[in-house]
């Protein structure tokens, strides 16, 4: 009995979970689970299924993407799914006849047009309980319409075929990238790292050399300070240890179930066509179209190729044989000019057309050998004519080369150009356009920078080419690992430019999903590749098929010639009136063979009826053999001339025809070698990708680092001269009391406008003094100074960015030992004043609550759009803040993407907005006066939103102006009819939650379970609203008990993410219930949810 995974729970229960996470946006996982019941399942009765089901899944991906190759890759994928299984015929057809409108192509509406036929036969999806005998009222209505509506495609299809050489051809393939010019703004990554680009210049050539060397052990630690998790550190570690044992990068994966990992692409090609129907090869060796090896391909390229005269040749191989075999065993690449040549131009031009095209088939791997057998035919009979024996053709080594055709008349040579003139070179399937697709998604990942090991393996070495060159020249595809010293390996490196600033901000090539299972990476993409691989594989043997139908029937055309042959020879002793005509012979034997009913009998009758009848081509579709028989009777005293005549001319025929179907399978195998090259390449991972997206981070921590202390540094310098200073004035007149610092002067700092993202860069890195700010004799005039002139700021930012003084610091000390006068000087103000200035320099607070809201905001589709339709340029009389111009103008360039960029972004709007958050942990707080300050918004009824407190249990809506106050009764749990109308629908609804105790994971892992991914609003207004007026959540804000911090999860290309800190790059989360998931177990809990329009 036929199993059926459906009546397995097991197996039912996936099917109906990967459709729910390909509902839910992640298409990745879907396919997996749907990929996984095939591979398992796939000879079930009910595969047809997961065969429709994952057809379906790669119709909705092509409708949904942009890139118009990535889209035909899906088409392509979803019409193999659809072809797996003949019932799904109909739907197949439709595919198909999509991909000839795509292509243009005629060779899609002629599989459409097979598929439609195919279908009308269909009565039904199979299922236990249908009956085909037995069709109910409603089945056969569904099949009457699937049936009116695949003669309508037939129609289409025919139309389509009929109407082939007018086509213009492919509207995909003929589309040329679109070119977007960029807006005339300034870039924000000009402005955050011009400092950093002209620091790096005026370093020194060894400090710069010595940057290239990463200790492995400060970027590990690097990793554990940034707050990535214990599976993203073992990941790393795994990454090290493979680069240490395998001294590769790179390796190739198979996205399948198996998983299988390998060493070199070759191996993973193999396995490809082995395990995973790569690959079609015909059941007998014999049957293999060959390709014509490098030896021929040579010899056709580099002959000379012109007419020789066969008749003095002839007569050289006669009587000169010894001389012929000499200078014939000696020439080079089989042409030899001792042959005499003919002044011939008509030959000459023939044969200059013949080898162009033999040279252009080389190229394009389409010359078989059964070509190269059938040219090489004609030169041994024309010379057999001339009577040089088979073996004198042999001693001459003239079968042996292409030369020999040069032998021939201008009759045959004219016959050999007319059939390659009709050799196809080109098969318009669309490959081209799904190895674009896969150029696409590799060149976005590709890592073109060679990372090296010291031979400790305790040192990263960076590629030297980035102190010298731009990295849009390289090219390092091998991923190999070499051992170098250091010391060695950049002496001689030349070192100019600032190119290495540009590769550590660009984070176009770094994949940011870190870490992922490697099979999830382009698994879908991957799966398409693999199913066009196993579409052409189909293709390749259905044409095969069509090869064997008509080498059978040239068997059968031979089996009557050799009858006719047979009857000839058999008349030589009987007289002339005891003959038998070849017609009435033939007849005789399809009489006696007919009851057998055969292939080889249907074959038989089909050829002697062509015969009969004078066809110009084989008939291929069986008739009626009843039919046939009747013809042959009626023509069977045709007379023997004629019947030779017809079978020569079909003979002809046939023969061609096999040569020309050598060739198409020649191409579709090229076709089927590209892609599964480029499904090889997609199969190859490269570790690279993950030690980039910590390398970079790192060395531009560590640049700006250096920078920072630099800074510090020289101002340190420079605050010991101005004591210096205030010092020796102060020796030179007298002291007056005391006077209180004014507030001017205290908060001339603080004040201090936030001018340019670069400043602000310059301002938030954090470094640990490389000299105690206490000395270890701390007089007490100097801890007055501290006591008595920081103000609450100049602790905080004494906490936060120490300063680093140097030895320089103790003579101060000592001399305020030694002059009490020293003690009230007015030089305490301009300390204070420049302990705040440089503290502020070195780096500003932190403040989770608001760079996670910001994160979460701009995620909102409509903001951004905001952005673009009414840039900030526009609204200059509402005084937007420099700091929030630059915001936007990073959020419409798209700079913001950069981390370095959006970590100076963040603190300058920190800087530049403190009094308005006042440092606030209270997300629902921060994202009111966000809002106040987002003054791109054009609100009719601007109010200040700081004037509405937030009180626990409350939801606040905002909505472009519109605001909602609710105030639950006791608790959750309780139903509250809302007394509130909307005329129309907001862009954004905003839940905002508040949380007065600890929550534990369960607690919290149900109260984020009970908000839907999708809401329906209505049901929260009596009236005004549509019914089913849904909403999307797009990003929701945390807080995390463990790391007493906020986060941010935000939905980015269908699948949750969780932001890090101070930057754009996140973690993948997947699905909603891995949200539920990750809240629980790493005790987030949820304060705010943005929803917008779906």
């Amino acid at each position: 009995m036929d199993s059926s995974f459906m009546e397995d729970d097991e197996g039912a229960q996936l099917l109906e979970d990967a459709q729910k996470l390909f509902d839910n946006g992640d298409h990745i996982k879907a396919l997996e689970i749907i990929e996984d019941l095939i591979l398992v399942h796939g000879e079930d009765i009910t595969a047809w299924r997961l065969h429709i089901r994952e057809g379906k899944m790669f119709d909705d991906l092509a409708k949904k993407t942009e890139d118009p190759d990535v889209k035909f890759a899906y088409f392509l994928a979803s019409a193999e799914c659809f072809s797996e299984d003949g019932t799904l015929s109909p739907i197949c057809a439709s595919s198909l006849f999509l991909l000839g409108q795509m292509l243009g192509s005629v060779l899609y509406y002629k599989k459409s047009l097979k598929k439609a036929k195919q279908g009308l036969s269909v009565n039904s999806l199979p299922s236990k309980s249908d009956s085909v005998a037995q069709l109910s009222l409603q089945a056969q209505r569904e099949l009457d319409k699937k049936n009116k509506a695949l003669l309508s495609l037939i129609n289409d299809a025919e139309s389509e075929i009929a109407s082939s050489k007018t086509l213009v051809g492919s509207t995909v393939k003929n589309t040329k990238p679109k070119v977007v010019e960029s807006k005339k703004s300034q870039d924000p990554r000009e402005d955050a790292f011009k400092g950093l680009r002209s620091y790096w210049v005026g370093l020194d050539v060894k400090i710069k050399r010595d940057f290239m060397k990463v200790s492995i052990a400060k970027l590990t630690s690097f990793v554990e300070g940034v707050g990535h998790y214990k599976e993203e550190r073992e990941v790393l570690e795994k990454v090290l240890t493979s680069a240490k044992e395998d001294r590769e990068w790179k390796f190739w994966i198979c996205r399948t179930l198996c998983s299988r990992k390998f060493s070199s692409a070759e191996e993973c090609k193999n396995h490809l066509e082995q395990q995973h129907a790569a690959d079609f090869k015909p059941s007998s060796e014999k049957d293999i179209v060959k390709r014509i090896g490098k030896d021929w391909v040579r010899k056709i390229i580099v002959g000379s190729w012109e007419p020789v005269d066969a008749v003095a040749a002839t007569e050289m191989i006669k009587n000169q044989l010894a001389d012929v075999k000499a200078f014939a065993s000696k020439a080079k690449n089989g042409w030899s000019k001792e042959w005499p040549l003919a002044v011939d131009e008509e030959r000459s031009k023939l044969l200059k057309e013949i080898k162009l095209l033999l040279v252009s088939f080389c190229d394009l791997k389409i010359l078989s050998c059964s070509i190269r057998d059938w040219m090489m035919c004609f030169p041994a009979k024309h010379l057999g004519k001339l009577e040089v024996s088979e073996q004198s053709l042999v001693d001459s080594r003239l079968v042996e080369t292409p030369h020999s055709i040069c032998f021939l008349e201008s009759q045959e040579l004219t016959q050999i150009l007319e059939f390659l003139n009709h050799i196809k070179c080109k098969r318009n399937d669309g490959t081209d356009l799904v190895c674009r697709a896969v150029d696409s998604v590799l060149g976005r990942t590709r890592v073109k920078e060679k990372i090296d090991f010291d031979p400790q393996f305790s040192f990263l070495l960076l590629d030297k080419r980035l102190l010298k060159i731009n990295d849009d020249q390289f090219d390092d595809d091998e991923g190999t690992i070499n051992v170098f010293d250091p010391s060695v390996h950049y002496a001689k490196t030349p070192v100019h430019g600032d190119d290495i600033i540009s590769w550590l901000t660009d984070y176009n090539s770094v994949d940011k999903t870190f870490p992922r299972p490697i099979r999830e990476h382009n698994l879908d993409i991957w799966l398409a590749v693999l199913k066009a691989v196993k579409f052409t594989c189909r293709t390749l043997g259905n044409k095969y098929a069509k090869k064997l139908q008509v080498v059978d029937y040239d068997a059968a055309l031979t089996d009557v010639e050799n009858m006719c042959v047979r009857e000839n020879e058999r008349r030589r002793n009987l007289p002339e009136d005891q003959w038998s005509r070849y017609a009435s012979l033939l007849c005789d034997v399809c009489e006696e063979r007919v009851p057998e009913n055969s292939l080889t009998t249907k074959l038989f009758v089909c050829a002697v009826r062509d015969v009969f009848e004078g066809a110009l081509h084989p008939t291929l579709d069986f008739l009626d053999l009843e039919d046939c028989l009747n013809f042959i009777r009626e023509h069977k005293s045709l007379s023997d001339d004629k019947v030779l005549q017809a079978i020569d001319l079909l003979k002809s025929v046939v023969t061609q025809k096999v040569l020309l179907m050598d060739t198409k399978i020649l191409l579709i195998d090229n076709s089927r070698m590209s892609l599964l090259n480029n499904l090889t390449r997609l199969s190859a991972f490269d570790n690279r990708t993950y030690i980039l997206q910590l390398l970079k981070p790192f060395l531009l921590n560590e640049i700006v680092n250096m920078e920072s202390k630099a800074k510090s540094d020289a101002a340190e310098a420079d605050l010991l001269n101005e004591l210096e200073k205030e010092k020796l004035q102060s020796k030179e007149k007298p002291q007056s009391k005391e006077k209180p610092q004014s507030k001017k002067r205290r908060d001339r700092s603080k004040k201090k406008p936030s001018t340019s993202i670069s400043s602000s860069l310059d301002k938030t890195v954090e470094h640990k003094p490389s000299v105690n700010l206490k000395p270890e004799s701390t007089s007490s005039s100097l801890r007055t100074i501290e006591e008595g002139s920081m103000e609450p700021e100049d602790a905080l930012a004494s906490e936060t960015g120490q300063l680093k003084i140097s030895s320089k610091t103790e003579i101060q000390v000592e001399a305020t030992k030694d002059d009490p006068d020293m003690r009230n000087m007015p030089g305490e103000d301009s300390l204070s004043e420049h302990l705040e200035s440089v503290a502020g320099e070195a780096t500003t607070r932190y403040n989770s609550a608001f760079d996670m809201t910001l994160k979460a905001l701009l995620n909102i589709k409509v903001l951004k759009e905001d952005l673009l339709n009414q840039p900030f340029q526009d609204h200059q009389e509402e005084q937007v803040p420099i700091a929030l111009q630059n915001l936007f103008t990073a959020v419409v360039s798209e700079a913001i993407q950069d981390e370095g960029v959006y970590s100076c972004l963040l603190r300058d709007l920190l800087t530049s907005q403190e009094e308005v958050i006042s440092m606030s942990s209270d997300a629902a707080n921060v994202v009111v006066a966000i809002l106040d300050f987002w003054r791109c918004w054009k609100n009719p009824e601007r109010e200040s939103l700081k004037d509405y407190k937030l009180s626990t249990a409350k939801l606040l809506w905002h909505c472009y102006g519109s605001r909602y106050n609710q105030r639950t009764e006791e608790g959750c749990g309780k139903t509250n009819s809302v007394q509130h109308i909307s005329s129309r629908c907001p862009p954004i609804f905003t839940i905002v939650l508040e949380w007065e105790n600890s929550a534990t994971e369960n607690e919290i892992s149900e109260t984020t379970k009970a908000f839907d991914w999708e809401i329906d609003i209505s049901r929260l207004y009596e009236e005004g609203l549509a019914p089913n007026t849904k909403y999307r959540l797009v990003s929701m804000v945390g807080y995390s008990e463990g790391d007493e911090e906020h986060i941010c999860l935000a939905y980015e290309e269908n699948r949750w993410v969780n932001l890090r800190r101070e930057c754009i790059a996140g973690e993948d989360v997947g699905d909603w219930k891995n949200v539920v998931r990750f809240c629980g177990e790493r005790k987030v809990r949820p304060e705010i949810l943005l929803y917008e329009a779906a």
